[in-house]
């Protein structure tokens, strides 16, 4: 399933994030946006029409500014939260998106030596195809 790849290059195409945004490790020298999946459960499950699989995944914001990294992190909440099912797709048909939500608002890290780290979490609910 593409889904990780597909919500990282739809994060890198918004006008107010770096270019190239990190899998799991945030750059820990220089500002930079990273998403790391995160442990979450199947519910439901249908024998030939698939599962609804949530795909639960946290973004971190490594900032030098406090306040950029703050209003980045917003700026992600907004353009995630409840996004429509048609904004990220799969390249290989391996998931059909349903809805993505915050599920823990944004909160500050730490101070690091190079600035501050804020963080959120969301969950997406794709639907992955049955009876393949």
């Amino acid at each position: 399933m593409d889904f990780l790849n597909q919500v990282k290059a739809h994060m890198e195409s918004l006008s107010f994030t770096p270019s190239i945004i990190q899998i799991g490790l945030y750059i820990e020298d220089g500002d930079s946006i990273a998403i790391r999946p995160s442990p979450n459960t199947i519910d439901d499950r249908y024998m030939d029409e698939g599962k609804i699989y949530p795909f639960s995944f946290q973004v971190l914001v490594h900032h030098q500014s406090n306040a950029e990294a703050y209003s980045m992190i917003e700026k992600l909440l907004s353009e995630y939260d409840n996004l429509s099912n048609g904004a990220v797709t799969s390249s290989d048909g391996s998931f059909n998106l349903v809805s993505i939500q915050c599920t823990n608002t944004p909160n500050f890290v730490q101070k690091t030596s190079f600035g501050v780290l804020w963080t959120c979490q969301f969950e997406a609910e794709l639907h992955i195809k049955g009876g393949n």
